[in-house]
């Protein structure tokens, strides 16, 4: 209201200033993001380790030392992936809606600013990394929840079910036969994994999520 009473000119001035702030964000935010890029797929977690905050960096600690079952499997589910070279990295707010989601896993160091949104594509395959970030000494570091002890004690609980998830999955995708395998992994090379998780869903007759968790065990055998 108060600026619109300023006349058209303050609007330009305000508009201009707000493009410049976002874009030398933009352009402040790609040496961090390269260098989480190339932790990322180098599967080098001290590498990673050494982009988070002090706070989150002592949640890890304490994590790997009191916690190994909980640090290990969640560093093994993000090493299923790659980062394509052909990604863009973009710095905006803080999504609050996201973050009230991502509190229910345990509680931020120090509250995030921003979030660095990773996103590539490879074919018809698409994914997003959202990574927390804040400010430290003037620098760009990854933030993340301490997962609270509720949460690695149901983790903890809900381990041998896990486990045995994982192991049917991994039956399912062994006792693949000829020529569905090379077929779906044909498709898994040219990106197209919606594509391969519906012709494994007709061919198998199993649902939709199991045909999802069996080709992503099969394109995890072939990386």
């Amino acid at each position: 209201m108060t600026i619109a009473r300023c006349g058209s000119w303050w609007l330009a001035i305000v508009g201009s200033a707000a493009a410049f702030a976002a874009q030398a964000g933009q352009a402040d935010i790609k040496p961090f993001a390269a260098q989480y890029v190339a932790a990322f797929n180098a599967k080098d977690a001290s590498r990673l380790v050494a982009l988070y905050g002090s706070g989150a960096r002592a949640c890890l600690a304490a994590e790997k030392t009191n916690a190994r079952d909980f640090y290990d499997f969640t560093l093994a589910m993000m090493w299923r992936d790659v980062i394509s070279a052909q990604h863009t990295a973009t710095l905006s707010p803080v999504n609050e809606g996201n973050l009230k989601a991502v509190e229910t896993f345990g509680h931020f160091p120090v509250k995030p600013t921003h979030e660095l949104h990773i996103d590539y594509q490879e074919g018809d395959d698409s994914n997003t990394i959202i990574v927390y970030l804040v400010q430290e000494n003037g620098v760009w570091r990854a933030d993340q929840p301490c997962a609270s002890e509720g949460y690695i004690k149901q983790f903890r609980a809900e381990t041998p079910a896990r486990n045995a998830r994982l192991a049917h999955f991994k039956a399912l995708a062994a006792a693949m036969r000829e020529p569905l395998r090379a077929q779906l992994m044909a498709l898994l090379r040219d990106h197209k994994t919606g594509t391969a998780t519906d012709r494994y869903k007709d061919a198998s007759g199993q649902d939709m999520q199991t045909s999802m968790f069996v080709i992503d065990q099969l394109a995890h055998e072939g990386r």
